[in-house]
């Protein structure tokens, strides 16, 4: 009872609250008009009087229809009662589902803690090897960063007295690009100030021709407008000659600073290559001795096997399961396992990081003994 109490108040509020009309309509509902039998015995004088027989059925009719009204109160809270009654057994029988689906949960959820303990259990156990391989892992992963940091060091070296031969020769170039910019220069100016004479010459003729023609008392002054029309189109064409020879100067200084451009950037081009193209050398080979560390020779094999397999890497060098396959077999099956099985055991690989990384994604490796 105390369970229901607490699991749905409200249905035992008004189930109770019910009960409780009920009760007060049955109370009500008795008949006070009946009369006591101590009445019956008791003598009493009884003084006839004389009353209309119409008022009397009057009154004999109110009376039945009082005791119909009850008597359909009384049917009415019988019905009402029994409504209550059969609300009660389902509630009950819902609070008894709700009881066993309640003890149901409770079980499933044992289960599940049991369930959840020994997951992590298992986990522990788990995480404790992981702990001891990522220490080996660990002892490995310091002894190749020394073996890196060696190639490193030399590669460094080495790209360090490229990139100085490098820079002496781009030196070389921009000195000589600017000695031919200077004589550039000075032709230019020569080639200026000989159009600056020629301009002066011809002043000095259209002069000169001026003067005949006004000594000549204008006789020429046909000739004299066609001579300056000459002159002027002369000078126009010699303004032009000029902006072109700018215009094709300007051009060619363009072009030869965009053929500079083009070589600068083929060169940083060609250094990046090579410079990538030592970092995949040098990560190559440190995981070919990776995986000859970690293989692990059977009796009879000989020294001219060689295969080819094929994995695939995540970022940080991790062999993905089942990944690793044969492309090109030795030819010995057992030689061919021993590889794949070196793969998987020297995983993680050492890889580099960024963009480099997509070119070991998917690793083809030759391996021989």
């Amino acid at each position: 009872m105390w369970q229901i109490l607490r699991r749905n108040p409200g249905a035992f509020g008004g189930a109770l609250l019910l009960h409780l009309i009920l009760a007060a309509l049955i109370l009500v509902g008795a008949d006070w008009l009946a009369v006591p039998d101590e009445v019956h015995s008791r003598p009493e004088v009884v003084q006839a009087r004389i009353v209309d027989s119409k008022a009397v059925e009057a009154e004999a009719e109110r009376l039945r229809r009082v005791e119909e009204d009850r008597q359909a109160e009384r049917e009415r809270a019988e019905q009402e009662l029994e409504q209550i009654q059969t609300k009660e057994q389902q509630e009950r029988e819902r609070l008894k589902a709700l009881e066993a689906d309640r003890l149901r949960q409770e079980q499933e959820a044992e289960q599940l803690r049991a369930q959840e303990e020994q997951r992590r259990q298992d986990e522990a156990e788990r995480l404790a090897r992981l702990r001891e391989e990522q220490a080996e892992l660990e002892r490995r992963r310091e002894a190749e960063q020394e073996r890196l940091a060696e190639l490193e060091a030399r590669r460094r070296a080495e790209e360090k007295a490229r990139r100085r031969a490098e820079a002496e020769r781009l030196a070389a170039e921009a000195a000589e690009r600017e000695a031919a910019a200077k004589r550039r220069a000075e032709e230019e100016a020569r080639q200026r100030a000989e159009a600056e004479r020629q301009a002066a010459e011809e002043a000095k003729r259209r002069a000169e021709a001026k003067r005949r023609a006004e000594e000549a008392e204008r006789r020429q002054a046909e000739a004299k407008r066609k001579a300056e029309e000459e002159a002027r189109q002369k000078a126009e064409a010699e303004r032009k000659a000029v902006e072109e020879a700018k215009r094709r100067a300007e051009a060619e200084r363009r072009a030869e600073e965009e053929a500079r451009r083009a070589r600068e950037d083929e060169l940083l081009a060609a250094l990046d290559a090579e410079r990538e193209a030592g970092e995949l050398d040098a990560y190559m080979a440190a995981i070919h001795d990776r995986i000859a560390d970690a293989w692990v020779r059977q009796p009879g094999m000989g020294r001219d096997l060689s295969c080819l397999v094929e994995a695939r890497l995540i970022p940080g060098g991790e062999v993905t399961p089942g990944s690793v396959r044969v492309i090109r077999s030795s030819g010995n099956p057992a030689f061919d396992r021993s590889v794949i099985a070196a793969v998987y055991k020297s995983s993680p690989l050492p890889v580099p990081t960024g963009r480099l990384f997509e070119q070991f994604r998917t690793l083809g490796l030759r391996f021989t003994p």
